[in-house]
């Protein structure tokens, strides 16, 4: 571990002494994403990570960035896909819910009391349901992912990152972009997104979406799981009376339905001598329970910005209206009849104000207040299924109003010691009250619910940043980010905290023909909540289970060899363990009950990736042929760290290649992703109400053909 630890003070060290002005070059984030040019080498993309608008190169986080074309051919067309284009991080899935996890910290709790550890957002709107981040994605500008807690200017559950979308806003010139994919499993995707500014004052930006594929899995007699059925829209109209003000309102609306998620069970029976699972065919399973999902939402998002000369006033606010409804085969077999059907009427609020300073240099600072506020109307039952026709027994009963609030103060300062070191200062408070009301009838056995949770947090950031160079930043850093508590059915817990260090320096060499970003990090994580799950019963606890130890490095490289040639490889190293933990069931703490050392969930210790691609020039065009490939050693789903739960190391690769014309408005694009048609899990969790395991996958091998158009 010392030599790991060592190695990574090294080449920081080195990376440091290869800071010589020959090497500078300013690359001038004068777009959202400057084009790759012999002349200038790799771009860079203007970013918003601190509230502010800064060159990705230029901010002292630890992010992975990709613009809107860069996901599209990634295929990136939702959360549950960020995977693809940012390798440390993990995605899971529990029935219709995504989870985010982010250099080992996680949060399991999908349950309408949970919190996310990763807070994310839309336009500056937070997200907070794990279901309402299966609404596509589109028409999107980039997304950045934040890695490490991000306490003070995002606050709460932000312990393990955020992860920023920003979509396409209005412009004052004429657009139109459109793309069309046609693949298998029967897919047809369909993008479009048109600015159309009305005068020198008013501009709007119209973009739509609808995308469909047949389900990935078949399940004889009922309709095939692990489909796709999405429809989305949005308007956003940019007002800018004067040079100094702007406003942009929007409306958008995503609509999801089809089978959805379906799980896999896998009895007891199918428990190799080695204790890992025989999963038998990932593609073909029976389930008696024919499963849906409808998901729906609306929202209005408000962004005013209004210039002071010395500083922008800012104000982000909105309202998102989310429904779910869905049942799926909760036993994941024919053997036994249960099925879980869920429903939310989900209602958000988010509300900032902030004052930013608009000088870049000396002492510069932001204040501000956020107001968030949230309710749930929730009506769900844990059901046993009789024969086709007939009513099924509600086993389990949930009927509850669920509310959250949380207040917020912040302020972050920064100030330039010299003119290449700045010290940089950060807190927040946060007041946090949560409510829960209403019964529950388990198996016959009536209570009322009154549950009520009130906390506040104090988290904070410091920093130095040395600007060796234009193009050479190294930094330091520790932060203090938390989430909330709360309460499950069963009982209440408290927030979770962590500390954070860490240092990393980002570079570019070679007149900006070499990218080289390093990052090393330690958490001290604190009072982690963790969801132990009853197998009898299927209840959910939810405990703050103890401490954890989280240490690592991350190494990501870019390098344009010529202008044409272009090879970026990624390399994280992930030490994440369990220090002081013990299962609720134990009163004290005996060895068989102690997971001390035990691996975080979802925590790989290695993570490799990698693509080359480069640019042909024949045919009266450019034809781009890419592969990229991505390795990950095993991680498991729960804290148990049993050989039956969890996922053994795999690699997972995609190719394409695109032709785009020259001096033309199109591409196409032909790809394969999962080549190696890898059996890839995305929950894995012992169920003993249904004799075995529930197992979910991500998507097998697809390819397909996408034509592009923009003018």
């Amino acid at each position: 571990m010392l030599k790991r630890l060592t190695f990574t003070a090294s080449a920081l060290s080195i990376a440091a002494a290869f800071v010589q002005p020959a090497f500078a070059q300013d690359a001038g984030p004068d777009s959202a994403a400057a084009a790759d040019t012999a002349s200038e080498g790799l771009g860079d993309i203007v970013v918003t990570a601190t509230k502010r608008e800064t060159s990705a190169q230029s901010t002292p986080i630890a992010m992975t960035v990709a613009t809107g074309e860069e996901l599209s051919k990634a295929g990136v067309a939702d959360v549950n896909a960020i995977s693809n284009i940012a390798p440390t991080v993990n995605i899971a899935q529990n029935n219709a819910n995504t989870m985010i996890t982010i250099r080992g910290v996680s949060s399991r709790d999908y349950s309408e009391t949970g919190d996310p550890a990763v807070a994310v957002s839309v336009d500056n709107f937070y997200l907070q349901r794990g279901f309402a981040l299966n609404a596509a994605m589109f028409d999107v500008e980039r997304i950045e992912v934040l890695r490490g807690p991000q306490g003070t200017l995002y606050g709460r559950n932000a312990t393990a990152g955020a992860v920023n979308i920003a979509t396409i806003k209005p412009t004052d010139d004429w657009k139109l972009d459109a793309a069309a994919e046609i693949g298998n499993y029967g897919t047809l995707n369909f993008d479009v997104g048109a600015t159309v500014p009305v005068s020198d004052t008013l501009s709007f930006r119209f973009a739509g979406t609808r995308k469909t594929h047949e389900g990935y899995r078949d399940n004889p007699g009922l309709k095939d799981g692990d489909d796709g059925n999405v429809t989305g829209g949005r308007v956003h109209a940019l007002w800018t009376p004067t040079s100094r003000l702007s406003i942009l309102v929007t409306g958008e609306m995503t609509r999801v339905d089809g089978v959805g998620a379906v799980s896999k069970g896998i009895p007891y029976a199918d428990v190799n001598d080695d204790g890992s699972l025989d999963i038998g065919s990932s593609k073909k399973f029976e389930l008696n329970n024919q499963g849906y999902t409808h998901i729906r939402t609306k929202a209005v998002r408000t962004a005013i910005s209004y210039d002071m000369d010395f500083a922008t006033l800012s104000f982000f606010g909105g309202y998102q209206k989310s429904t779910l409804n869905r049942d799926n085969d909760q036993d994941g077999g024919t053997t036994y009849t249960y099925g879980f059907q869920q429903n939310e009427g989900v209602k958000d609020q988010n509300y900032e104000l902030r004052l930013s300073s608009n000088n870049k240099t000396g002492f510069t600072w932001q204040v501000g207040g956020y107001f968030f506020k949230e309710t749930d109307a929730l009506d769900t039952f844990f059901q046993v299924h009789g024969d086709a026709g007939t009513t099924p027994f509600n086993f389990y009963t949930f009927d509850y109003d669920v509310g959250s609030k949380s207040k917020a103060v912040f302020a972050q300062v920064a100030y330039d010691l010299t003119d290449q070191l700045k010290a940089e200062a950060g807190i927040r408070y946060t007041k946090d009250n949560k409510s829960q009301v209403g019964y529950n009838d388990i198996a016959g056995t009536y209570s009322t619910l009154d549950n009520h949770y009130s906390g506040d947090q104090i988290t904070w950031h410091f920093g130095l940043n040395y600007q060796a160079t234009p193009d050479n930043l190294i930094y330091a850093k520790v932060d203090k980010g938390y989430k909330a508590g709360g309460y499950t059915t069963n009982n209440s817990f408290g927030p979770e905290t962590i500390i954070a260090y860490e240092v990393g320096t980002k570079n570019r060499f070679f007149n900006n023909a070499l990218q080289v970003n390093l990052s090393a990090f330690l958490y001290d994580y604190s009072d982690l909540q963790t969801q132990q799950e009853d197998p009898e019963t299927a209840l959910v606890y939810t405990l703050n289970a103890g401490k954890a130890r989280v240490k690592g490095a991350e190494l990501e490289t870019m390098w344009l060899v010529t202008p044409d040639t272009k090879i970026d490889a990624n390399v994280a190293w992930l030490d994440a363990k369990y220090t002081d933990f013990c299962e609720v069931t134990a009163d004290t703490c005996p060895a068989a009950s102690d997971l001390s050392g035990n691996r975080l969930v979802q925590a790989p210790e290695w993570t490799l990736s990698g693509g080359i691609q480069h640019d042909f020039h024949l045919l009266g065009g450019t034809l781009t042929p890419r592969v990229q490939t991505r390795y990950q050693t095993k991680t498991y789903f729960t804290f148990y760290n049993t050989a039956a739960e969890q996922m053994g190391a795999y690699w997972k690769s995609d190719a394409q290649i695109t032709y785009t014309p020259d001096n033309g408005p199109f591409s196409i694009t032909a790809y394969v992703r999962n080549i190696e048609n890898k059996t890839i899990l995305t929950a894995n969790a012992e169920a003993g109400y249904a004799g075995g395991y529930l197992l979910q996958f991500a998507p097998p091998r697809t390819y397909g053909a996408r034509l592009s158009y923009s003018f």
